[in-house]
């Protein structure tokens, strides 16, 4: 089990696979009968089909895709999704790093390891069905370049923070089609300058016990008095009836792929603890991944518990509710399992 990490991409636009009837929402029973049966067949045929294969990592940076979702505004507020006038500024910094993790039989690619920190919403809400976003577009334009079987594992990066949509309006939003098909472009031209990794493969999981905030009157009417919408409302309501525990046990993967480090994170993590694990990692080819082995909801830098916070992230709801250190907790962590796997 320390060995598998199951990590979720995200889309807006994917299949319930929950129940919530409060907001009048059920599973899709047959997507979940299909979707769990593919899943694990996908492990069975992998490891059915184990061959040797030569690894390679190269990495670049791209611009123009993704933007710093939370603002400053003039009057000293933090704010989230805005694009109203009053905005000053980004709160936080965006991740550009594009890495790449090759795997290539008879110097021709087989597969590949992706990760990008951008919040997979980008189908801007439209009527179009179930969707894999951006990522799936990505998958599609490798596999017309490198063949139907050539295997794309995309994993997303750090980006609880961060979507598409610029704060300058006369910049034009580019929708999942364009983005996938940017990185399906990088990933191809990136594959020239690509370097082996070496040998061997490493996995470390362990678990961290994380606080749940206090919660007590004063801090329900705190909540509360910031609230500006409905989903506010309901998300600190239902976490106040759910009769919340104390703390989270978490868990915390690394995995290493010859030189490179993968740290998996749980929850959707905002982007300034991804670049603090790849500055501080004992590997200079580092990869931080999100929402993986489990879930906990959003978890912000220390600036979004600050008195001018009114960041939709840092709301109080029934999985976004871990302290304002949590980050810290979670980074500490992450490079404990690095120096391990170093040596």
């Amino acid at each position: 089990p320390e060995s598998v990490c199951i990590s979720s991409n995200h889309t807006h636009l994917g299949a319930p696979v929950g129940d919530s009837p409060e907001i009048n929402c059920f599973a899709d029973a047959t997507y979940k009968d299909v979707f769990f049966r593919l899943c694990a067949d996908a492990v069975i045929l992998a490891y059915n089909r184990l061959d040797d294969a030569t690894a390679k990592f190269a990495q670049t940076e791209l611009k123009g895709i993704s933007y710093n979702r939370d603002f400053v505004t003039d009057e000293g507020k933090y704010v989230t999704h805005s694009r109203n006038l009053g905005i000053i500024a980004e709160l936080d910094e965006v991740d550009y790093e594009f890495p790449v993790i090759y795997f290539e039989r008879n110097n021709t690619p087989i597969g590949a390891i992706i990760s990008f920190a951008l919040h997979q919403d980008t189908t801007e809400f439209r009527k179009i069905g179930y969707c894999g976003d951006y990522s799936s577009i990505l998958s599609k334009k490798l596999k017309e370049k490198y063949g139907q079987d050539f295997i794309t594992i995309f994993l997303i990066g750090t980006c609880g923070d961060v979507n598409h949509i610029p704060r300058d309006k006369s910049i034009p939003v580019k929708d999942y089609n364009e983005i996938g098909i940017a990185l399906a472009e990088a990933t191809i031209k990136l594959h020239e300058n690509a370097e082996s990794v070496g040998s061997g493969v490493a996995v470390v999981k362990e678990f961290v016990e994380i606080m749940h905030r206090p919660f007590n009157a004063a801090e329900e009417y705190k909540e509360i008095t910031k609230m500006k919408s409905s989903l506010r409302a309901r998300n600190a309501l239902y976490y106040i009836s759910s009769n919340p525990p104390a703390t989270s046990n978490l868990a915390v993967q690394g995995i290493k792929i010859g030189d490179v480090f993968i740290a998996a994170l749980p929850g959707e993590i905002y982007t300034t603890y991804g670049k603090q694990i790849k500055a501080s990692s004992p590997f200079a080819k580092t990869m931080v991944i999100e929402n993986c082995n489990s879930y906990c909801g959003y978890i912000p830098s220390r600036k979004g518990f600050e008195e001018a916070s009114d960041l939709y992230e840092s709301s109080l709801c029934y999985h976004s509710c871990h302290v304002p250190e949590a980050g810290d907790i979670l980074v500490a962590k992450a490079l404990e399992l690095a120096d391990k796997l170093k040596k």
